[in-house]
């Protein structure tokens, strides 16, 4: 945006703040009035590919690197998808957790006691894998979930 200040303290002294309000909004470009600032940056195919590799599930890092964008700009341009239904919403990081500590569970249950494998099958750290012992009532020796 060019610089209105000047003009915009110049309607201000002589017809008020309102008035200048008014100024202001009909300096502004049209196609900025209405829409999402995240749309500004994102062309047809790139929002294309963004729907495509959402749906393939890669992650935002990948997505990021691929399309050359910031995480923030992916994020507010999937909420704005999202939104229009043409992406699922994302999953709350609670939900996450909580799925997470269920699979921890199940894997208990069955047999694995190995904190690196249980990691890697639920999708997390080893430290999460910690924490979801703890929640769960298991302690951890030596890497090893104590049934």
């Amino acid at each position: 945006m060019t610089n209105y200040a000047t003009g915009f303290c110049i309607v201000e002294r002589k017809r008020g703040f309102d008035e200048a309000c008014t100024w202001m909004q009909r300096q502004l470009k049209p196609e900025a009035v209405g829409k999402e600032e995240s749309d500004h940056f994102w062309s047809g195919t790139k929002t294309k590919a963004l729907i495509t590799m959402l749906s393939d599930g890669y992650e935002i890092d990948e997505i990021s690197a691929t399309l050359g964008k910031t995480r923030t700009q992916i994020y507010a341009k999937r909420r704005l998808l999202a939104r229009e239904g043409l992406v699922d919403k994302p999953v709350p990081p609670s939900e996450i957790k909580n799925l997470r500590k269920e699979k921890f569970i199940l894997l208990i249950e069955q047999g694995e006691t190995d904190v690196r494998v249980i990691a890697d099958e639920i999708g997390c750290s080893n430290t999460a894998v910690y924490a979801y012992a703890n929640e769960s009532g298991y302690e951890i020796k030596s890497g090893k979930v104590l049934i």
